[in-house]
């Protein structure tokens, strides 16, 4: 309460604690379980709080987890839009088959016989990984009554768990990876790269929505995918979001704006770090996979696990985050190299 008062408001009957050091508390606690602590010192409280059967260690755990979480929850992750969440029981490879499209439907002439067709397939391969950290609170964190200590490093701890999933996503689109079929994600031969860089404009923005519109399945089937974002570096935000906002009402044809409020910007400051050149363009994620962002299952974001301190004399508080990102379809992105 005394960190985040708007967050950890308390029950009636926790107003008693409301204000209490970290020392007192912990005192209290030890007395409640029948603990001897007075004329004890203030490091031996603590540790007596910290190494015996008291509910100190939960309790702390208990707010450092939630400040985790909540830090965690709170960061901002501009991908969410166009990645699609699954969950794996365990770390082993993981192959994401792509079913080509039903065959066609042939006529059947009268007392003919009804023919075979066939599925063509591709796949993409990954595994889960697991990313993690030790924070130790220590006798001295008590003693001190440090609560960044307790509170801001597991928020900062938070931030870079979503920070890490943001890394991975967007790694995904700059990092331009081999497919499983070979060929790099962004590639003439997957039709999704502009044959030379220019800035957003009605030329350029057509020549992706045809491109994406005339990609073809498995099978040969045209998709006809509908564009439905644009992902731009940060310097160029402003410029994507007046254009898709402008809509002139012309005097003529020439001057209409096809594109207005056609497709949702979204700007991410990992692109500016890879080329503030390159601009993208990506499909309604409801009508193909682009990217999947993997947890393990019933663990979704960061965890925090707990255990009586060994390396540090006090309390150890582990964050670890069991994910993967991987890009499914090329054909749902499209890549201009700007200017």
């Amino acid at each position: 309460n005394r960190f985040n008062p708007v967050q950890f408001k308390g029950s009636e009957r926790s107003q008693q604690f409301r204000g209490m050091s970290l020392l007192r508390l912990a005192e209290f606690i030890c007395e409640r379980r029948g603990i001897r602590v007075r004329g004890e010192s203030r490091m031996e409280i603590a540790r007596l709080a910290l190494h015996t059967t008291s509910d100190f260690p939960a309790i702390l755990a208990n707010v450092a987890n939630k400040t985790l979480r909540a830090a965690y929850e709170a960061a901002p992750q501009t991908f969410r839009q166009i990645v699609r969440v699954t969950f794996h029981p365990d770390f082993k490879g993981v192959t994401r088959v792509q079913l080509g499209d039903a065959p066609s439907l042939v006529k059947v002439n009268e007392k003919g016989e009804f023919t075979r067709g066939s599925i063509g397939d591709g796949k993409e391969s990954y595994a889960l990984a697991t990313y993690g950290r030790i924070l130790g609170v220590t006798r001295q964190v008590i003693v001190n009554d440090d609560l960044d200590a307790l509170t801001r490093l597991p928020m900062l701890f938070g931030r870079a768990a979503a920070d890490l999933e943001s890394d991975l996503v967007w790694a995904q689109i700059t990092g331009n990876p081999t497919m499983g079929d070979t060929v790099a994600l962004f590639h003439a031969d997957h039709k999704n790269l502009a044959s030379s860089g220019a800035t957003i404009s009605d030329t350029t923005l057509d020549a992706a929505r045809v491109a994406m519109r005339k990609q073809t399945g498995l099978n040969g089937r045209t998709m006809n995918l509908t564009p439905k974002f644009v992902l731009v570096p940060v310097v160029k935000e402003t410029v994507a979001r007046k254009y898709f906002a402008t809509e002139i009402r012309p005097g003529k044809a020439d001057d209409v704006n096809p594109f207005a409020g056609t497709m949702d910007v979204i700007p991410e400051p990992r692109l500016d770090a890879a080329s503030t050149d390159y601009w993208y363009v990506a499909a309604d994620p409801g009508q193909v996979d682009i990217i999947e962002l993997a947890y393990l299952q019933d663990q979704q974001g960061v965890y925090l696990e707990t255990r009586q301190g060994f390396d540090v004399d006090g309390m150890e508080l582990k964050a670890r985050l069991d994910v993967a990102a991987k890009v499914i379809d090329h054909r749902g992105l499209y890549a201009n190299p700007g200017k």
